[in-house]
């Protein structure tokens, strides 16, 4: 134990502590220094973009290999290498972006929404990848998710227009006709050459037309003839114009848009049927069986593959019964006619037609042996009657009009002879000269109802429109229904109630 006891002057240095001192301000020194190397070698790690096996530029690499894969189709692949661009570049928003569409493309929903809400945590407004995930959530069913997506795109940028499109293409599918017009028409006004957008505006505007509450149809034509100028090859505008052609009974630009969708892509099945029964209410029953026939050859799937509208292939297989039957190819048209009765309901109706048909079959072999059989040779007439169709599909209107007056001299109740003759004096404008061999036709064949409607048509292109409204209602008696909207033939029905009227008021 220490006995003494010493007092510490104030003023007195003790060197110990001073020695301690130093230490201490020594450590915290070297300690300050240690740290600004280390947050010097730290802010240099976090700034290298190569550092933790980031590399944009290889990312930048990859990426490029993913976008040739996704163009050329190849789904898989591109996701494979946009998984593996995402590893050297964590925040890529463009990498992410494809990388949803990648799996969106393959089907696998869970991944492509993942991706997609990945894409959009990196920027919230990034308008590109909000609006594909709203065509995403559309596509899936999630309409009201989507529709908020497009309304998001539209709060960032009012002047995007594919966000106007997406929300008009939701509000057309909920019926609100008026609010998807009013988009599109936005969409159109910020991007004049957007080519979907006038598509789906004159349709909408047609449907609207359909309803009844638009009178006027010219905005409709206006807008899908627009967009047939910007994609000029889509089979599909061509086949809306064609249709909506034939709902106003202007059969002859209907047929040229029908053609021209057949142009674009020959394996149009729909193109097909509405062109065969265009082609039946002229009369021309040789080339509806041409096409009716052409369209049941074309595989379903392939019509699904490319979004065409599907055939109904009862409706097809009936025009054919009936243009064979009309041609007395009664063994065929009995097989087409057993086709449809195996599709109908209530077919007691056609069973009877049936045997029917196998009476007049056996009449006709009974009636071939007989002496007094006709004289000429049906097949002879019947190769001249596809002949002179050919002809006339050439423009040797002349070779044609030969061809079909040799048939008739052959048989000179050929009706289909007359019919084509009218056919090709109507296309040369000598309108008395058509009706009259169209009259000729009707009078040789009044089981064909197309004969009816054509010469109504004819009637109308004459200006006799009491008269073309009286035809018209000859084939509603003979075919039991219109084959389009009757809009513009009750219209001219009507002339006729107010003719009569002011006739008895007389």
């Amino acid at each position: 134990m220490n006995l003494f006891r010493f007092e510490r002057n104030p003023h007195t240095i003790n060197f110990s502590d001073v020695s301690r001192c130093a230490l201490k301000t020594a450590g915290v020194f070297v300690f300050a220094l240690i740290m600004m190397v280390n947050s010097s070698a730290f802010a240099q790690q976090y700034n290298n973009p190569n550092a933790g096996g980031q590399n944009p530029g290889k990312a930048q690499e990859i990426f490029q290999k993913a976008k040739q894969a996704f163009a050329a189709g190849d789904y898989a692949a591109s996701v494979n290498l946009l998984e593996l661009a995402k590893n050297y570049n964590h925040s890529d928003k463009n990498i992410i972006h494809m990388l949803a569409l990648a799996y969106a493309e393959q089907g696998d929903n869970y991944n492509a929404m993942l991706w997609f809400r990945s894409a959009l945590s990196l920027d919230y407004n990034f308008l590109e990848a909000r609006n594909n995930y709203g065509i995403f959530l559309n596509k899936t069913g999630k309409q009201k998710e989507a529709k908020k997506e497009f309304e998001t795109c539209i709060q960032i940028n009012p002047n995007y227009a594919n966000a106007h499109y997406g929300r008009g293409s939701i509000l057309k599918d909920q019926g609100d006709l008026d609010g998807a017009i009013e988009e599109f028409r936005t969409a159109i006004r910020l991007r004049p050459q957007y080519y979907e957008a006038r598509r789906d505006l004159g349709l909408c505007v047609y449907e609207k037309y359909n309803s009844g509450a638009l009178k006027d149809i010219s905005e409709s034509v206006e807008q899908l003839r627009s967009a047939a100028k910007l994609v000029p090859r889509s089979p599909m505008i061509h086949y809306y114009l064609g249709t909506i052609w034939c709902a106003q009974g202007n059969l002859d630009e209907a047929e040229k848009e029908f053609r021209v969708t057949l142009m674009n892509d020959p394996q149009h099945g729909a193109g097909h049927y509405e062109l065969g029964k265009l082609r039946y209410l002229r009369g021309d029953i040789d080339r509806c069986m041409d096409e009716m026939g052409a369209a049941l050859k074309v595989n379903p799937t392939y019509t699904e593959s490319k979004q065409y509208p599907n055939i109904n292939r009862k409706e097809t297989k009936t025009y054919l019964a009936k243009c064979k039957e009309l041609k007395h190819y009664y063994p065929a048209a009995i097989r087409d006619w057993t086709e449809v009765a195996s599709q109908t309901r209530s077919n007691n109706e056609i069973l009877s037609h049936i045997k029917e048909l196998q009476r007049l079959e056996q009449r006709k072999q009974k009636a071939s042996g007989k002496k007094n059989a006709p004289v000429f040779d049906e097949d002879e007439v019947n190769s001249l009657i596809i002949r002179g169709t050919e002809e006339v599909d050439e423009g040797n209107y002349q070779g044609a009009k030969a061809t079909f007056n040799r048939a008739l001299e052959i048989n000179p109740n050929c009706w289909e002879a007359y019919q084509h003759l009218g056919g090709i004096l109507e296309q040369e404008g000598d309108l008395t000269r058509a009706s009259q061999s169209y009259q000729k036709a009707m009078e040789l064949e009044p089981a064909c109802c197309g004969l009816y409607y054509n010469m109504g048509y004819v009637l109308e292109k004459m200006r006799l429109p009491v008269e073309a409204g009286r035809m018209y209602k000859r084939y509603h008696e003979c075919d039991g229904r219109y084959p389009y909207d009757p809009k513009h033939i009750t219209q001219l029905q009507l002339e006729d109630v107010r003719q009569q009227m002011r006739e008895r008021s007389k």
